[in-house]
């Protein structure tokens, strides 16, 4: 019997995917012309040798021609929303009024606030024209936490930058995702440069939920809900992240269940299960299963917008949703099929989300259970309840760990040892929260039940935040320095595909293909040792404190630190640690940029330094402060100028004095005089960053 035959739309989704991924990773256009001159005739052609000529030995014929269309469909569908974000593409060469709408949800500190807005239009020369694009917008001063709110206008006086980034791999890359997003554009400006515009905001679906869920963390506050515990709280039932402190998300991510902080699918599955069993006595009535489903679809759906339609909830609200309507019309679907009409719904509306980390490790772990969980969970059998709802809590961990733990080593780096403990404990933690949650929200009108309901929670919230906590704190909680490849991340996957059809079917062929994918790492293991051996490189790094000026050669590393804060800036020191344990770095020596006792490192004869200018592997690192920026009379051609005071010379003295390449900003100047320094150097052909926008350079020597 074909395997294939029951899932005709795992069969369709897959070379869809292929087809997203390949035109989001080459960006070619196919025209329209191009398309129905190949298709139209091969279908034509296809139909009538099917009708007269086909046998059924060449039945794949058909096949091959729907999967090739399938392919082709997602790759112009990729590239469509590419088109899509990068049209609406303004060079802003000055500050200009800009008409903005607040699209998301804004994120507040004490002093600042940040969002991702709609550029709606812009006034140029007197004349206000449309710009259909998406800005990052930093806030500052006082009240700034208060000014956005979702679905209002501003009007905003500043000049966006347009989104500049260098690709890093190896720690998260806060404007790479943004881009991901569809942001072009960044700006920050003071509260004064920000005016709201009066009207009706049309807040639409998304306004109003984010209304809902500011209205529930007002009902927690009032019942007392503070520090950790609501902060813990909001996160796991609404999907609020702004106030949980870097040492908790920290413990959770040692103790591997990162996952229970972001609203996933586990908290749409028990508020499924919640209603079910609530509206269970509808089912008595005529039709009444039909406004069982309605109610259902209405909730999660709804639940889904309050948490801010997050790719894990999106999947498993999409799931759900054809789920409970085959059980209406008394349908048992395959669940991969489920799976892949979920998938299918998702990328049509947004083929973009594909890139979204949520939204591969939701589906990988779903994936990875369906398959999984029941030969995990048959390897051990008890008649008695408690040890069996143990283990089949630890047969659905195992299960989704296996199904993500390649993809998860390649974008977090590390390994949470402690897994099966963290879901032991935290899990059923998790799942009273929510149901404690839901009736406390329900109930807060009612004193006796709704304040029983919340001092359960918070106990609960307690007990949660200790466990994570304390498993944090074990000993190896954390096998920490696995940067996998892509290529390498793809052939585990083939390898645990390998052994997994060779334990159910028992074909030697298949082990042979997993021999070949281990070997195929190894090799690829041996080729990336050698390359990390001979390659030279010069990365730039800035923290709150200072700079940091990194030169690699194979696995050596010397590092210039700016000060004694910059050696003790855990940002930076995550960031460096990273891009040591990737590059296999065994040898670091570390020098500050201001001390005059040295000439020469040892073990680096590339390295020098000659006053201010750093000889690094070639490159001339001319360090630009308050003392020598006085002398203008020498003349010293430099590769790459620092500016690392604030000074208020213009490009072009210093491009006549340095002759500089390439200009970098790691000064605290003002974002008026940082406009000015971009605009001076691109007339005058130099390339400028400023790291506070960019988070890095870096370059290969």
């Amino acid at each position: 019997m074909n395997p294939w035959r029951p899932l005709p739309l795992l069969r369709l989704v897959i070379p869809f995917v292929a087809g997203i991924i390949a035109g989001q990773l080459f960006n070619i256009s196919l025209p329209v012309f191009f398309l129905f001159s190949l298709m139209l005739p091969a279908c034509l052609a296809l139909f009538l040798f099917h009708l007269f000529v086909l046998s059924y030995r060449l039945r794949w014929m058909t096949g091959s021609l729907i999967l090739f269309a399938f392919f082709i469909s997602g790759f112009q569908l990729a590239h469509i929303r590419s088109e899509a974000m990068n049209r609406h593409f303004q060079e802003f060469g000055k500050a200009a009024v800009l008409l903005v709408r607040v699209s998301d949800c804004p994120s507040v500190k004490p002093a600042s606030a940040s969002v991702v807005t709609d550029i709606v239009s812009f006034r140029d020369s007197g004349i206000w024209k449309p710009l259909n694009t998406k800005l990052y917008l930093r806030l500052y001063g006082k009240n700034a936490n208060s000014l956005l709110s979702y679905g209002s206008y501003y009007m905003v006086y500043s000049r966006p930058e347009p989104l500049k980034f260098f690709h890093n791999t190896h720690s998260f890359n806060f404007r790479e995702y943004l881009f991901s997003k569809g942001v072009r554009y960044e700006t920050g400006i003071r509260v004064s440069e920000c005016v709201p515009v009066s009207g009706d905001p049309g807040i639409g679906i998304n306004g109003f939920a984010f209304m809902v869920r500011d209205r529930l963390l007002r009902i927690f506050k009032d019942k007392g809900l503070a520090g950790q515990e609501f902060s813990v709280a909001a996160a796991l039932l609404l999907g609020y992240v702004n106030e949980i402190d870097s040492r908790l998300k920290s413990a959770f991510a040692a103790s591997g269940t990162m996952h229970i902080l972001s609203v996933s699918g586990m908290h749409v599955g028990i508020i499924f299960l919640f209603l079910e069993t609530l509206l269970s006595f509808l089912t008595k009535f005529r039709h009444g299963i039909y406004l069982k489903l309605l109610i259902q679809l209405l909730i999660i759906w709804a639940y889904a917008a309050v948490t801010g339609f997050s790719p894990a909830v999106l999947r498993a609200a999409t799931c759900l949703s054809f789920l409970i309507a085959g059980k209406a019309i008394k349908r048992k679907p395959e669940m991969l099929n489920v799976i892949s009409a979920s998938v299918f719904f998702l990328l049509i509306m947004d083929p973009s989300i594909i890139s979204d980390v949520g939204f591969q490790l939701s589906y990988l772990a779903v994936i990875g259970i369906v398959l999984l969980y029941k030969p995990i969970y048959d390897l051990y059998v008890t008649h008695y309840w408690l040890p069996d709802k143990i283990w089949a809590l630890v047969a659905v961990s195992i299960a989704a760990q296996i199904a993500t733990f390649p993809l998860s080593l390649y974008y977090f780096h590390r390994f949470p040892n402690y897994f099966i403990l963290s879901n032991l404990l935290i899990v059923p933690l998790s799942n009273g929260i929510i149901l404690m949650g839901i009736l406390g929200l329900l109930c807060s009108s009612i004193p006796f039940i709704g304040g029983l309901a919340i001092s359960a929670l918070k106990l609960l919230l307690t007990w949660l935040n200790k466990s994570v906590l304390w498993i944090g704190s074990l000993p190896g909680a954390v096998t920490s320095g696995f940067f996998p490849t892509m290529i390498e991340v793809c052939l585990l996957y083939l390898l645990f595909m390998g052994v997994f059809l060779f334990l159910t079917g028992k074909r030697p062929k298949f082990l042979l293909f997993s021999l070949s994918c281990l070997i195929t790492l190894g090799i690829s293991g041996i080729i990336e040792k050698t390359d990390l051996s001979s390659h030279c490189r010069l990365a730039i790094h800035q923290g709150r404190q200072g700079y940091v000026i990194r030169f690699i050669k194979g696995r050596k590393e010397i590092c210039f630190y700016s000060g004694l804060r910059m050696m003790k800036d855990p940002f930076i020191a995550g960031q460096i640690g990273n891009e040591r344990m990737a590059g296999q770095v065994n040898s670091v020596q570390e020098r500050w940029v201001n001390f005059n006792g040295w000439k020469k490192a040892e073990g680096f004869p590339e390295v020098g330094r000659f006053g201010n200018m750093l000889i690094t592997g070639g490159r001339r690192v001319y360090i630009l402060d308050v003392i020598l920026s006085k002398n203008f009379r020498m003349k010293a051609h430099t590769d790459i100028l620092l500016i690392s005071r604030n000074t208020p010379y213009s490009m072009e003295l210093l491009k006549a004095v340095f002759s500089p390449v390439i200009i970098i900003n790691l000064s605290t100047a003002s974002h008026s005089r940082v406009l000015i320094w971009s605009d001076q150097a691109r007339r005058l052909g130099l390339k400028f960053y400023d790291l506070r926008t960019t988070g890095f350079y870096e370059e290969e020597l």
